[in-house]
């Protein structure tokens, strides 16, 4: 997938464990061209303003030749948050900003399948 990085207002994630917030948007869209230039131009910024996130990228999905012998995943995009907590986490999916993103959420252009969200503790290994 594609990495799209996105500044937040205080990057500094406190220890080596923190909480990590996936959402994956399975798809399709009616116009994924349309879907993927409102989404970006739009949550991110709202996202972006979470009390706590420590860490925000949004995944869009690149075409590839292969030939495993598994099915594809064909989500149209995911997104990644890190929190410094679950507790962080919780108090950011309880603020006013998450009201914010569900009245953006209403004005994505038209698509279809599942939203799902996964939170998730995350331990950060360095050399």
């Amino acid at each position: 997938m594609l990495v799209r990085e996105f500044r937040v207002p205080d990057a500094a994630m406190q220890g080596s464990l923190h909480c990590t917030y996936l959402v994956a948007y399975e798809g399709p869209a009616e116009d994924l061209n349309a879907w993927r230039g409102y989404y970006l131009a739009h949550h991110p910024t709202i996202m972006a303003t979470m009390p706590g996130i420590r860490e925000l990228e949004v995944y869009t999905r690149l075409d590839w030749v292969g030939f495993l012998p598994w099915p594809r995943a064909e989500h149209m995009q995911r997104n990644k948050t890190a929190f410094d907590s679950v507790v962080a986490l919780t108090a950011a999916l309880n603020s006013p900003v998450r009201r914010a993103k569900r009245t953006d959420y209403s004005s994505f252009p038209p698509f279809s399948g599942k939203t799902t969200h996964f939170p998730m503790s995350t331990l950060v290994i360095r050399p």
